[in-house]
């Protein structure tokens, strides 16, 4: 009965150090989902010489997939992937754009494979 008990401890302590092993040196291929992401708005002072503004109507935010190396995927959602649309080409009243994602610098592998909403609708006043 002891030796069970002591062999269990010994398997769980090898598998343990062969986790933290492959999660450290290995360094595996990841997807994962990043929720919340504020759409910004890019070349909005095209806008303000013209005296207009932009808001967007839906979706505010976004939910984006990416993939790439562990290590990086989470480097990446710690420095704040950003999602914009580009308003310096819009015209007076209500627009479509599409939805970019921008990794930040520093962050290499990484790609964007789904995002929740392609294009955003905004308003132009």
């Amino acid at each position: 009965m002891r030796s069970n008990k002591v062999l269990m401890l010994i398997s769980l302590l090898v598998a343990i150090a062969l986790w933290m092993f492959v999660m450290g040196n290995v360094d595996p291929q990841i997807s994962e989902r990043v929720s919340g992401i504020k759409i910004e708005m890019e070349g909005s002072d095209t806008l303000k010489d013209q005296e207009l503004t932009a808001t967007v109507n839906k979706p505010k935010v976004v939910s984006v997939t990416i993939e790439g190396k562990r290590s990086q995927v989470l480097k990446a959602k710690k420095k704040g992937i950003k999602a914009y649309i580009d308003v310096s080409t819009c015209d007076y009243g209500k627009n479509e754009a599409e939805i970019y994602v921008r990794i930040p610098d520093g962050v290499s592998g990484v790609i964007v494979e789904d995002i929740s909403s392609e294009t955003a609708v905004f308003t132009v006043r």
